[in-house]
């Protein structure tokens, strides 16, 4: 057996879920890049805080200040954009159903 099969066998569930997180990190960057998701949707918004959630339980086995700060901050924006994402529809139809007096 190849030291990298002996590597894949040996994962446990906190390395899976990092690597579950960077497929999910790659597959959203590469659906935004060949226009095939809108970088301004509240799906990409959600996906990315979900691979960041992820990514960030597999540093639970190994601590990386400078690796936990970026998934700390991307988790908050990505929180971040997916409530404005969500409220904006909300916020545009409260817009247009006003009543305006001239």
């Amino acid at each position: 057996m190849t030291q990298f099969t002996q590597n894949m066998i040996a994962l446990n569930t906190l390395q899976i879920a990092g690597f579950v997180g960077f497929f999910i990190y790659i597959w959203i960057f590469a659906a935004v890049q060949f226009g095939a998701m809108n970088g301004n949707s509240a799906a990409y918004s959600l996906g990315n805080v979900l691979a960041a959630s992820l990514v960030g339980l597999s540093l639970l086995e190994k601590f990386d200040l400078a690796s936990a700060l970026f998934i700390g901050s991307w988790i908050l924006f990505g929180l971040c954009g997916l409530i404005l994402r969500i409220r904006k529809p909300r916020i545009a139809a409260n817009t247009n159903t006003s009543t305006h007096t001239h």
